[in-house]
């Protein structure tokens, strides 16, 4: 039986949108067995279910902490989570914690993939023609190499084939032109390696281009993809909110917004980071999922569904043998 840790506390909001998407996830799959870990007494209500262990952790990583708290706190419920990955006692680990202390805990205590010299943040992006984009990595390294971004165009390109069904997946290199002499000598350099890659490599990508649709993976290093994430995400915070004040400030606009209201809840689902089921630590050896630190009960539970998919998928294994073709 599958088996998945799951980190309980270390959200903004605690155990309580853990405990209902448990209890959720359980209902549609009974193949599944779920370590969660946390406060007991928080954790009642998941006493009694079958497929449920509850593993009391009295501490909890605050999202405010530095890394430097993944050792000194080894009571705390993403220290013991991420133990149950590192000791095979899990197939895959979920916490909406702390991104920084939760890759710390995972570089500390968890095995990397053979060859990958750096794990990374990969998310997923919607993009205007609804099929998404994979974009990898957007924050867990402030710098890398060529080789090291051309490891993550790989991993993210066989994610995108496994888990999202893309057969030959276009990968793009973000850049600040389409020119293939663009950009410093790490993206010229990069640029030279995917090209020669067995990867179906598009070019170059500008950040204006990545939600058209065009491309299932943008590779960046961290640095640049997280301001090009939150970047999007401000963006699109942004002008719904110009949106709804708009469309509010007149009855004429009050009455079409009435009308449209389907429509304007399909846009809104479109940029929900709820249905995305979070971003993976890719890398490791293991499936590592990190849920957004505000999660309610339905983005915890997608990123619960996410962990299995990949569990399912063998998608580590996959990577593996990604890499070591790329390689021979």
């Amino acid at each position: 039986m599958m088996n998945l840790a799951i980190d309980a506390m270390s959200g903004d909001l605690g155990s309580k949108p853990v405990v209902e998407a448990v209890k959720e996830f359980i209902k549609d799959n009974k193949d599944v067995h779920l370590q969660v870990v946390g406060k007991e007494e928080e954790l009642s209500e998941l006493q009694s279910l079958a497929q449920v262990t509850i593993i009391d952790a009295r501490d909890v990583m605050e999202m405010t902490e530095s890394i430097l708290a993944v050792r000194r706190k080894k009571e705390s419920s993403m220290f013991k989570a991420v133990h149950l990955v590192k000791n095979n006692e899990a197939d895959a680990i979920v916490s909406c914690g702390n991104t920084g202390a939760y890759y710390a805990s995972c570089m500390l205590f968890l095995k990397r993939i053979e060859g990958v010299e750096k794990s990374c943040l990969m998310a997923t992006m919607p993009t205007y023609n609804r099929k998404g984009v994979l974009m990898l990595d957007v924050g867990a390294n402030a710098e890398n190499t060529p080789e090291q971004l051309t490891q993550f165009a790989i991993m993210g390109s066989i994610y995108a084939s496994l888990v999202n069904g893309v057969a030959s997946p276009k990968v793009a290199l973000l850049n600040i032109g389409s020119e293939e002499k663009k950009g410093d000598e790490v993206h010229q350099a990069t640029f030279k390696l995917l090209k020669e890659s067995h990867l179906n490599f598009q070019g170059n990508i500008e950040g204006r281009e990545i939600l058209d649709g065009e491309i299932d993976v943008v590779v960046t290093d961290g640095f640049s993809g997280n301001i090009a994430l939150k970047s999007i995400e401000g963006t699109a915070k942004m002008v719904m909110k110009l949106l709804k004040e708009t469309l509010m400030s007149s009855t004429s606009g009050k009455i079409g917004a009435l009308i449209a209201k389907s429509s304007f809840k399909s846009l809104m689902d479109t940029f929900d980071y709820r249905s995305a089921g979070g971003a993976l630590m890719v890398g490791f050896d293991h499936p590592v999922i990190k849920a957004h630190g505000g999660s309610d009960a339905k983005a915890f539970l997608n990123a619960m569904i996410l962990a299995k998919t990949m569990v399912e998928a063998d998608v580590v294994a996959k990577m593996k043998e990604g890499l070591n073709n790329e390689t021979d």
